[in-house]
């Protein structure tokens, strides 16, 4: 057996690998391409690629260390937006149609996974996407670590699947408005008061314009205390599994009943991004390549059939509903997506006036996703 050049004892060798990979994530996603193929995709793809040729090992204390505290705290800084007062006052008929697309995506597990056979860990698979398709990354890590599947292959596959099936889906977003007969059947008010950008034009990513670090401490302690808080509960509740969920509904009370206290913390949205990327370079690093490629068409096949149902559900019912189509394909990016893909949408259509619900409507999903996700879990096991 080849011992991988950096051991799995040499901690902060690991730690220097994991940070890189996060950063060049982020580097990526400076630029056309790294946004087209996804920095996550990207940085996990390296550290595939240097666990298979024993650069580094696919196990490691250093990974556990990720999994047991990385995302416990990144969970929280996440959340911190996730206001429900503000989300079901402000993001309106959006909302409507984001719950359809977030009950489609739960059909549409249930429906795939009496179509294909995912193996042993299919309750777990269909949790994970079901959080991931109604919230985003944020859910997916919680979901896995809440039904406890570490299994870094099967991860880096759902991953790899989810990537490309949500690339598709959203292209297909992206164009379906502009078809003809989409058009005439449905109310296109925010369409015909499009604002279009000029062509080329890109936000700035991943920079915080004003960082107050004090706040930024202040967001890092509040999530530690919430991520203890969380692990305490569920302990005394003789479900020490569930810490995170317990942890994700006492920071939703937090965000919601205290809001002006929340908006003078600084940073802690990108702190959470740093740690999730984290989080999937140690998936990458743990993942057998020959069995990410076994498995990895099954999953595709499955995120697609998710994917279908949820299309058809949500325009259906938002054409019986009267929905505006706009609001119907915003809705549909953010659930598919994640609250990211509402600025992206945005930006490409111009409707400018979507862009807070379609972040609200997201910011929900990141709310509620992993509580059904692990519902789903629970319900197929």
């Amino acid at each position: 057996m080849t011992l991988p050049i950096i051991g799995p004892d040499q901690d902060f060798a690991l730690w220097a690998i994991l940070i890189a990979l996060a950063g060049f994530g982020f580097w990526c996603e400076r630029y056309p391409w790294g946004r087209k193929y996804s920095g996550v995709m990207l940085l996990m793809t390296v550290a595939i690629i240097m666990a298979n040729l024993k650069i580094i090992p696919t196990a490691a204390p250093v990974y556990d260390v990720v999994w047991d505290y990385l995302v416990p705290i990144a969970i929280p800084l996440l959340l911190f937006q996730a206001d429900l007062k503000r989300i079901i006052r402000e993001s309106g008929p959006t909302l409507i149609a984001f719950v359809i697309g977030s009950a489609a995506v739960v059909a549409g597990v249930f429906i795939g996974v009496s179509i294909l056979d995912l193996g042993p860990n299919e309750a777990e698979l269909a949790g994970i996407f079901t959080g991931t398709y109604i919230g985003g990354s944020l859910n997916f890590a919680a979901v896995a670590e809440a039904s406890g599947m570490q299994d870094g292959s099967m991860l880096a596959a759902a991953i790899a699947a989810d990537n490309v099936a949500t690339n598709l889906h959203f292209l297909l977003i992206i164009l379906l408005p502009g078809v003809a007969w989409m058009a005439r059947n449905y109310p296109t008010h925010h369409m015909d008061n499009a604002e279009q950008q000029p062509i080329g034009h890109t936000d700035a990513v991943h920079r915080i314009a004003d960082l107050d670090i004090a706040g930024l401490l202040a967001a890092l302690a509040l999530a530690f205390l919430l991520a203890a808080a969380g692990a305490f509960l569920a302990d005394i509740a003789g479900a020490s599994q569930f810490a995170i969920l317990v942890t994700t509904a006492l920071t939703l009370v937090i965000a919601t009943l205290a809001p002006l206290q929340i908006a003078k913390l600084s940073g802690y949205r990108e702190a959470g991004n740093v740690l999730m990327f984290i989080f999937l370079a140690s998936v990458g690093a743990t993942a057998d390549i020959w069995q990410l490629i076994g498995i990895g068409p099954v999953l595709f096949v499955f995120a697609s059939i998710i994917i279908v149902v949820h299309l058809l559900v949500i325009f259906g019912l938002g054409k019986l509903l009267k929905l505006d189509l706009a609001e119907i394909a915003m809705a549909s990016a953010v659930c598919i997506g994640g609250p990211s893909s509402a600025a992206a949408i945005a930006s490409a259509k111009g409707w400018r006036d979507l862009l807070i619900p379609g972040v609200l409507a997201g910011s929900f999903g990141y709310a509620i996703g992993s509580f059904i996700g692990i519902s789903v879990v629970e319900w197929l096991r």
